[in-house]
């Protein structure tokens, strides 16, 4: 008969008989209950006593075997046989931990026989103890009174173990006899029981079955509305995607709505409704966090929302969130009752958002420090920037353009008119008409225009460059950079004017040449003729004064000779075209001493060096480099020693050369030319290289002073540099560094 009941409140005398027969009723099956409770506790009992008795033979049994095993083993046992018995005895061992683990469940509520067991294992360890000893080397088996003592302490413990197990045997049988009155009783008294429960059933349906036939109708209504109510409540699951759910601890059962089923993926009661079944589809790494707040929530009666994921029927994982409490039922159960609902899409769309917000974040701080970057960066580069929002007609001034106007940032109105006012009146039309092509959204060509400043009223030269985009909101806006080009446009236009003079004095040059290569040629050239001719025919007839003057006239013609050969020279290494060509530098050596070989002869000169690297050059010119040191060492050299000239090479990087300052990575060549000559003083080792300068007078030493000039233009072609070092009566040293790659 059900124990739940639907009582109408409207039937005064149907609840009281309900009341009063329900009363009755109860008060008989309670005490049938607790009968049968009784009967079957006892047999609960007697069955729990005859299976402690059973496994506490087992457990003797195997302690026996274990005893006996290990009296072989001291008594015959080998190595051998010793891991084989030890495997045997540790079976054993396994088996008992089971059956008194097993015992001592069937005993936990009786006080006096889990002491006895709890002795029982204490003994049971010791015996333990003495079988390692055994197996584990500490019993001498050679040793015949270690034998004894360890045979005898066996034999004591399982003898104690024997007497223990006696007693609890004992015990179980005193407790069985008891259960047995207890259920003959029960078994006698049960029935009269049943038959009073049987009599007011009767009676209660006898004169309930009107009123409840009554009522039928309108609990047939009552469950229409129900029905309705239910199908509302589904809809909203559906409609809502979430699901119901009433968790019963008592009974490990788990009640699931349709549609709770259906998040998991599955066709509603798939599975049987258990809370571990449940449990199963919950990720593994959240399954203690629903255990937990399981356990806390009828701990405490509290549970807040928790979050876990699971994994669908086809493994889709997706987020759950639950909002339940916890309650007690009429019949005393533990309940929990909650909702569950599928927040997938909800954490999916939050967490983007956060991913969304932290990006915008770090984007906007990267945009204030690139605001604030860029904003230095217009200060150092003297430029400034503007927007102009075309569709509404709006400008957008930086603070450095402003300034760079002459203007307070502070206090300016932001208007185009506002900047046109301090344009040059020369070039407001100029300006205008570009601006009239960006508000018709064309692009313009950076120009440049002329402003007063606002402030000191200063003459600046400004370059506008334009660019036509869009925003974020697909608008069209012009952005403009402005800078302030005054310098850059004068040293243009000095540049300019350098040029043109530089220009003006090439074409000079040009002229020089010509003149110096035609007619200063041709009237010294009808000179030598004459002189050679005077020589040959009348030069025996002069008088001796006469001669020294002939003698002076014929040096000066060849001093005008050289110098206009070597102004010649000097000019072509100016505006050779740089046709630089892999070449051996030891070919161009040999053939720079070839050059100088009768003066090398005459001075009985040795000229020594390394093996030069083959490097991409202007040959003759470097040729000539050579052949113009060499001729300066043997103009210089010694008159009282034999000149000695030596030539070395090596590779270096440029961070490693002090006397020039070039990208670290670059490759040079540093030659250094040395010899044995007069040498000069340090503080002119920058003069050398000028033009026309001499450090001796004419007629100490023959020479124009143009060579070294000559030296360092071809260096320099070779993007190269020379250096001088010295001092007097100790030779002279010039070092010369040539790229690798030109």
């Amino acid at each position: 008969m059900k124990k739940n009941f639907s009582f109408d409140k409207s039937t005064f005398l149907l609840t009281v008989i309900f009341v009063v027969s329900a009363s009755l009723i109860f008060f008989l099956m309670a005490l049938t209950y607790k009968h049968l409770d009784n009967q079957t506790e006892g047999y609960s009992k007697i069955t729990d006593s005859y299976e402690v008795s059973l496994q506490l033979e087992t457990l003797y049994s195997n302690l026996k075997d274990i005893e006996t095993e290990r009296r072989n083993y001291i008594l015959s046992g080998t190595e051998e046989s010793r891991i084989e018995s030890k495997t045997i005895i540790e079976d054993k061992i396994f088996n008992n931990t089971r059956l008194l683990k097993n015992i001592k469940q069937f005993s936990e509520n009786d006080v006096e026989n889990s002491k006895n067991l709890d002795a029982l294992q204490m003994m049971i360890l010791y015996k333990y103890d003495i079988v390692n000893e055994t197996y584990n080397g500490i019993v001498n088996k050679d040793d015949e009174e270690s034998v004894k003592e360890s045979l005898l302490a066996g034999k004591n413990v399982m003898a104690s173990i024997h007497d223990k197990i006696r007693e609890i045997l004992e015990t179980e049988h005193s407790t069985l006899e008891k259960q047995k009155e207890n259920l003959l009783f029960i078994q006698k008294s049960t029935p009269i029981y049943f038959y009073l429960i049987a009599i007011f059933a009767l009676f209660l349906l006898v004169f309930a079955f009107y009123k409840i036939n009554r009522d039928v109708k309108k609990q047939k209504e009552i469950n229409k509305q129900l029905n309705l109510t239910l199908n509302i409540s589904k809809l909203a699951e559906t409609v809502g995607n979430f699901g119901v759910w009433v968790n019963d601890i008592s009974r490990e059962k788990v009640q699931i709505s349709d549609n709770l089923y259906r998040m998991l993926g599955y066709e509603p009661n798939e599975f049987l409704e258990k809370f571990s079944n449940f449990i199963e589809n919950i990720h593994p790494e959240d399954q203690e966090i629903v255990r937990e707040s399981t356990h806390f929530m009828f701990k405490d009666r509290i549970i807040k929302p928790f979050r876990y994921r699971v994994f669908k029927k086809n493994k889709e994982i997706r987020i759950f969130e639950v909002n339940a409490r916890a309650m007690v039922t009429e019949e005393g159960n533990e309940i929990t009752l909650g909702i569950t609902s599928d927040i997938t899409e909800e954490v999916t769309t939050k967490a983007n958002l956060e991913i969304y917000n932290k990006e915008l974040t770090q984007r906007n701080k990267n945009l204030s420090i690139a605001n604030e970057t860029f904003g230095e960066a217009e200060k150092i580069g003297e430029f400034g920037t503007w927007q102009w929002m075309i569709t509404e007609n709006k400008f957008n001034f930086s603070d450095n353009y402003l300034r760079m106007n002459g203007f307070d940032p502070a206090n300016f109105d932001q208007k185009l008119n506002t900047i046109l006012k301090i344009i040059h009146p020369d070039d407001v039309d100029f300006v205008k008409t570009r601006v009239a092509k960006m508000y018709n959204l064309e692009q313009c060509d950076t120009f440049t225009h002329r402003i007063f400043r606002k402030d000191t009223g200063e003459l600046r030269y400004i370059s506008v460059a334009s660019r036509l985009t869009k925003d974020v909101q697909n608008e069209d806006y012009f952005l403009v950079i402005s800078s302030d080009i005054t310098e850059e446009f004068l040293d243009k236009k000095n540049i300019e004017e350098q040029n043109r003079i530089l220009e003006a004095n090439n074409k000079e040059l040009h002229a020089f040449n010509y003149v110096a290569s035609h007619d200063l040629q041709e009237p010294l050239r009808k000179i030598e003729t004459f002189i050679s001719r005077l020589k040959d025919k009348d030069y025996d007839n002069l008088s001796e004064s006469g001669q020294k003057y002939f003698e002076r006239i014929q040096f000066a013609a060849g001093r005008m000779r050289k110098l206009i050969d070597d102004l010649l020279q000097f000019s072509r290494s100016t505006r050779v075209e740089k046709n630089y060509e892999l070449a051996d530098l030891n070919e161009l050596f040999h053939n720079a001493e070839d050059s100088n070989n009768v003066l090398i002869l005459d001075k009985d000169a040795i000229i020594t060096k390394n093996a030069l690297p083959n490097l991409r050059v202007i040959p003759f010119q470097i040729q000539q480099l050579f052949s113009n040191l060499i001729n300066n060492s043997l103009k210089y050299s010694n008159p009282d020693i034999s000149p000695k000239i030596s030539l070395k090479v090596e590779k270096l990087e440029a961070k490693y050369i002090a006397e020039i300052s070039q990208n670290a990575d670059e490759i040079f060549y540093k030659f250094t030319f040395s010899d044995n000559g007069i040498g000069f003083q340090q503080d002119y080792a920058n003069k050398i290289f000028e033009l026309f300068a001499r450090l001796h007078g004419k007629t100490e030493y023959d020479g124009t002073g143009i060579g070294l000039a000559i030296c360092k233009k071809i260096v320099e072609n070779h993007q190269g540099y020379i250096f001088a070092k010295s001092n007097i009566g100790e030779g002279s040293q010039f070092i010369i560094y040539l790229p690798e790659n030109l």
